[in-house]
């Protein structure tokens, strides 16, 4: 009888074991086949999109490889610069959308979750990979230049005054006739500075009015403190991107047009639109994303840390008796403050410009909503059109309410110090 049990129980086992190592292989199949279903759209844009981007690269180097002086960069110039670069892409964006608008409509019909297979998780986050192929050819290349430039240029001015310290140092101790080769070096240095300092400006007077033809109107004032904040691709990037999607929606407004006859290619081409509104959506996500737990979450730490530095300070000052000292340490309390006010100011700006940027997501998730509901439920094709110049406004309005509450920087002491905070937050 015992033993009858013990091969009872041993045969339940084995049939277990069995069932459940082909439960599991059926499991793996199913979840490999629904990643590859789900995936094949994805890898699709994606390769779409290097082609793409690989082209854009090379129409603009061939396009303006050398400095263009800022009177040629003209609004007529500028405007020419993106009706071609439009034309490079658009094939590759109109690819990008159409997956993006196929993964909304799996997305809708999708659970919330499950154990294996696609859900609303994972196909909005293959989305929001289709949104980052599409956010990079959007991107602007000549701004990204003359940000590079100035970056670089900058780069040589710091080579050429830590020169002019070396020289400095050496004719400290150096005889009549070296000491006048180190004084011609200096000075060299110095006229080289002068030469680089003057085609930054050349490059930022580029680049202002770049952001003006794309509706951010700063001053030169204001180009210093953009370019000076941590945030500042964030906010350069959604300005341009809200620009070109304008046109883009121009583009698809054409398309519907044409496809009057045809409702369900007018239907993909608004549905295309629609998916432009969360694109932007995401950005504005992203942005707040990066501000709440990245960006101000930095600064605070840099204050607290300054904080303790200065009171440390204070502490050493009111103790010591010698003159020298003294001295010193009131200059390092004095850095310390400009900090700690430079730090209270970049939080007010980053918090003002995050109220602004929620102001503006919670107007354009309204529209979404809307122009979602309409691609779902309205079949004549006047009535998307309609709603497509309603929402192509909006995006010029999304720009205004966006663009930050710029101050020009009251001194050059505050302005290293935002650029050296931005560093250290980076």
């Amino acid at each position: 009888m015992m033993i009858k049990i013990k091969v009872s129980l041993f045969l339940l086992l084995f049939m277990t074991v069995t069932l459940q190592a082909e439960w599991q292989d059926s499991l793996n199949e199913a979840w490999k086949s629904t990643k590859e279903i789900s995936g094949e759209a994805l890898e699709s844009s994606k390769k779409y999109t290097h082609q793409a981007l690989d082209k854009s690269k090379h129409y603009y180097d061939n396009l303006t490889n050398d400095f263009v002086a800022p009177d040629l960069v003209t609004p007529e110039f500028i405007q020419q610069e993106k009706k071609q670069h439009i034309q490079v892409i658009w094939k590759d964006i109109l690819a990008n959308l159409d997956t993006a608008l196929t993964l909304n409509n799996e997305i809708d019909k999708a659970p919330a979750s499950r154990f294996f297979g696609a859900d609303k998780k994972s196909l909005g986050d293959d989305q929001i990979d289709v949104f980052k192929e599409i956010e990079a050819l959007l991107s602007n290349p000549e701004i990204n230049k003359n940000r590079q430039h100035i970056d670089d240029l900058k780069q040589k001015i710091a080579e050429k005054n830590s020169n002019i310290a070396q020289y400095m140092e050496q004719r400290v101790v150096a005889d009549a006739d070296d000491r006048e080769d180190y004084n011609k070096k200096i000075s060299k240095e110095q006229t080289a500075i002068k030469d680089l300092s003057q085609r930054i400006n050349n490059e930022k007077d580029s680049l202002r009015r770049r952001f003006n033809a794309s509706g951010l109107l700063l001053s030169d004032a204001q180009v210093d403190v953009l370019l000076s904040r941590v945030d500042s691709d964030d906010i350069i990037k959604m300005a341009l991107v809200y620009d070109v999607l304008a046109d883009i929606t121009e583009q698809l407004m054409g398309l519907t047009k044409e496809s009057n006859e045809n409702i369900q290619q007018a239907r993909k081409y608004y549905g295309m639109h629609v998916v432009l509104l969360k694109l932007v959506i995401n950005m504005q996500d992203n942005y707040v994303a990066k501000l709440d737990q990245e960006y101000l979450p930095k600064i605070e730490k840099i204050r607290k840390e300054t904080n303790r530095i200065n009171q440390e300070s204070i502490h050493l000052l009111a103790k010591e008796g010698k003159h020298e000292r003294r001295n010193v340490l009131r200059k390092n309390i004095n850095a310390q403050r400009l900090t700690l006010n430079v730090a209270k100011l970049y939080t007010e700006q980053l918090t003002q410009q995050r109220t602004k940027v929620i102001k503006a997501r919670n107007l354009v998730a309204s529209d979404y909503n809307v122009a979602k509901n309409t691609y779902d439920t309205v079949k004549i094709s006047a009535d998307l059109i309609r709603l497509m110049k309603t929402n192509r406004a909006s995006f010029n309005a999304l720009m205004n309410i966006q663009i930050p509450e710029i101050v020009p920087f009251e001194n050059l002491a505050m302005q290293r110090k935002f650029e050296e905070l931005s560093s250290l937050i980076k």
